[in-house]
C-alpha cells in the first residue's frame, strides 16, 4: 500500500514566480498539489491539535543551495515539498551526496516524493505503519526521517485519517435524500459505528500527544 493515500503531482506551472527568495509564497500551491498531506510520510494537516506543524522543505536542501553556489533557486517550485515539521527537521540533517544532480547512491540518500519510485522503496502497513521494501527505503525510513521511532504516533494519525475520509464519503451520500427516507437511514447506519471509531481514535491520539 503507497505510503500516501493520494500520490502527490507538483503542477508545472505555479501560481506565484519562482524567482527570489520568498518560497513561503508557494505554499497554498503546495499544499493542494501534495492533496494537504506531507509529502514523505503522508501525514494529514487538518488536524489541530497534533504537535506538529505543516512547512515547506526544500528537497534539495537550502542550506546545502545556499553554501554550495547552485543554479537551484530557493524558489524553484520543483524543488519545494510540502511537509510537517517531523520529517522536515529530521531530513534537514542529511543530504549524503552532497551534489544538487544526485538524491542516492542506491543505498543513502533519498527518492523525491512526486517520483513514482518512492512507493517501490518504501510502504504502508496494513495497520498503518511505514516500512520499506530496499535498502533506500530503509536509509529513508530509519536515518533520514525516523520512521521507526514515531511508528505509534503514524499509526495512529493513518487510522484516524482513514475514518475521516470515510466519514466525509458518507456524508456526500447521505446528502442525497430526504432525512425521512428509508435510503438515509441506511446509510445513517453506516455512518455510526465509524464515527464512534474516529472518536476514540482521536481519544487515543490526544493521549499520546500529552504523555
Amino acid at each position: 500500500m503507497s505510503v500516501r493515500e493520494t500520490f502527490p503531482k507538483r503542477r508545472t506551472n505555479p501560481s506565484k514566480s519562482e524567482k527570489g527568495k520568498n518560497y513561503q509564497k508557494h505554499k497554498p500551491d503546495l499544499e493542494e498539489d501534495f492533496n494537504h498531506c506531507c509529502g514523505y510520510c503522508g501525514a494529514f494537516d487538518g488536524f489541530g491539535y497534533t504537535r506538529t506543524y505543516f512547512e515547506i522543505d526544500h528537497f534539495v536542501p537550502k542550506d546545502f543551495l545556499m553554501n554550495s553556489g547552485s543554479q537551484i533557486g530557493l524558489s524553484k517550485y520543483s524543488n519545494l515539498v510540502y511537509s510537517c515539521r517531523f520529517c522536515n527537521n529530521n531530513k534537514s540533517k542529511h543530504w549524503p551526496s552532497q551534489r544538487d544532480d544526485v538524491y542516492h547512491n542506491g543505498s543513502i540518500g533519498f527518492i523525491e516524493p512526486c517520483d513514482p519510485d518512492y512507493d517501490n522503496h518504501l510502504y504502508r502497513t496494513s495497520d498503518g505503519g511505514i516500512l520499506w521494501h530496499t535498502p533506500l527505503g530503509k536509509w529513508m525510513a530509519t536515518i533520514a526521517f525516523k520512521f521507526d521511532q514515531r511508528m505509534e504516533e503514524i499509526k495512529l494519525l493513518w487510522n484516524y485519517n482513514k475514518t475521516r475520509i470515510a466519514i466525509e464519503k458518507i456524508i456526500e451520500e447521505l446528502i442525497n435524500y430526504p432525512e425521512d427516507s428509508s435510503e438515509y437511514k441506511e446509510i445513517e447506519n453506516k455512518l455510526n459505528p465509524i464515527c464512534k471509531k474516529h472518536y476514540f481514535l482521536q481519544r487515543q491520539l490526544a493521549s499520546f500527544y500529552n504523555e
